[in-house]
């Protein structure tokens, strides 16, 4: 999948005339970009076709370009912001309070609160935390290092740079490499392992730091104290009472403990860890959360039953796509002719032409922005399959424009493209 590709063309500059339908030029080589999550492969795909004038990838990147220049109007993100200090005194320590946990009605102060699925506290995405900062921060990364591959717009290069630099780097802005507040739970807890589940958005920051190297807008020490951030946020991960709790976690949450580790450990160069962690996931994690159907039972028991089953693969993919880079064939695990994640992925799609019939709790409904890289992902990867056909068609209708066409674009069927450009 990551493999296609040896090389790939860099933009030469962003177009200006691009809302009246034109495509970006295409400049020279350049060194393929040190991604992980992403496939850079994929990415120079997805320029060649726009420089070709593609329609059916057109909309994204006009989106892309519009996420991007609202990242570029944000000041720069920083824990220190945050309203409540942490326990330890430290505004330096990231904290955040567990979503789904409420005060007690019952009580007169709600200690200790009382947990309902699915059920969002406000409380928990505002200002006096760090939980949505963390997000947005993440996001805005992610579009400026997307937005800067495509368009080549050095602007959005130095603004990612400045907002990496503001969250890790700077002395009196930075984010300690621990979340040891994460998910606190009001009347129980300061915080628990299932926090770590907070800075999974972190692959964005990871790989656009790979994306703007050829600008040179972060310098080599700059990225070596980003490397140093992560391999001891790893280390934290991997000795602390939080992250044993994680590791433990049978659910997505397990999963993405492991995802965040392949990651963070490709990153920081430590090969052996990403294949020891992948190696130890088929089993740990693919054996226990995927049946021979495809259903993920784990998932399942939730009240967003939908949302939760991509929300797991998703991280699971992820890890499938670190595999190509380790050497651990995650992909086609536990059989060639029956990869466990093209089963799973398999097992929702019917849901998504009818989402009526889903046989399960889901109170926010079928999760379509969820599903569609997981899809995406999957046809570059197995090929087309049953029942893809009409999920495809029923995602360009809702989601025409989402940049995860441009990050995992499909092979170009000139008779879809056709009916792209005429609006159909």
């Amino acid at each position: 999948m990551s493999n296609r590709f040896n090389r790939f063309l860099v933009a030469g500059a962003c177009l200006a005339q691009l809302a009246a339908g034109g495509a970006p030029v295409l400049a020279a080589t350049a060194p393929q970009p040190a991604v992980y999550t992403l496939d850079a492969g994929a990415l120079a795909d997805a320029k060649r076709r726009l420089a070709a004038d593609d329609p059916a990838l057109l909309p994204s990147y006009r989106k892309l370009l519009h996420d991007a220049d609202r990242a570029l109007a944000t000041r720069p993100f920083s824990v220190t912001e945050k309203g409540t200090l942490p326990p330890s005194g430290d505004k330096h320590d990231y904290l955040s309070i567990a979503p789904y946990w409420w005060p007690d009605p019952s009580k007169h102060d709600g200690l200790p609160y009382v947990r309902r699925d699915g059920r969002i506290n406000p409380a928990a995405k505002n200002n006096e935390t760090d939980s949505k900062r963390i997000e947005n921060f993440s996001d805005a990364v992610g579009a400026l290092g997307i937005g800067y591959y495509f368009s080549g717009d050095e602007r959005y290069a130095r603004h990612a740079a400045l907002l990496l630099r503001t969250w890790f780097l700077d002395p009196a802005t930075r984010m300690n490499p621990n979340l040891k507040y994460a998910q606190a739970v009001m009347g129980i807890n300061d915080g628990r392992g299932t926090g770590i589940i907070d800075t999974r958005h972190f692959w964005q920051v990871i790989d656009t730091i790979g994306l703007i190297e050829p600008s040179g807008a972060l310098s080599a020490e700059e990225v070596a104290g980003l490397h140093q951030w992560f391999t001891d946020y790893t280390n934290w991960m991997l000795t602390s009472r939080n992250g044993l709790d994680e590791a433990a976690s049978r659910n997505n949450h397990g999963t993405y403990f492991d995802e965040q580790v392949v990651d963070q450990a490709l990153f920081t160069g430590d090969r052996e860890l990403a294949r020891k962690t992948l190696t130890e996931a088929l089993a740990r994690r693919i054996d226990v959360q995927v049946r021979p159907d495809g259903s993920e039972p784990l998932e399942l028991e939730r009240t967003r039953a939908f949302h939760y089953s991509t929300f797991n693969l998703q991280a699971l993919f992820r890890m499938a796509r670190f595999g190509e880079l380790a050497g651990v064939d995650v992909w086609h695990y536990p059989d060639p002719a029956r990869p466990a994640l093209r089963d799973a992925l398999a097992y929702l799609t019917p849901y998504v032409v009818k989402p009526s019939t889903w046989p399960y709790q889901d109170i926010q409904g079928v999760a379509y922005a969820d599903y569609l890289p997981l899809l995406l992902a999957a046809e570059r990867e197995y090929g087309p399959q049953r029942g893809d056909d009409a999920a495809l068609d029923d995602l360009r209708g809702r989601l025409s424009n989402a940049r995860d066409w441009l990050q995992w674009p499909l092979e170009k069927n000139d008779a879809q493209t056709s009916k792209v450009s005429r609006g159909e």
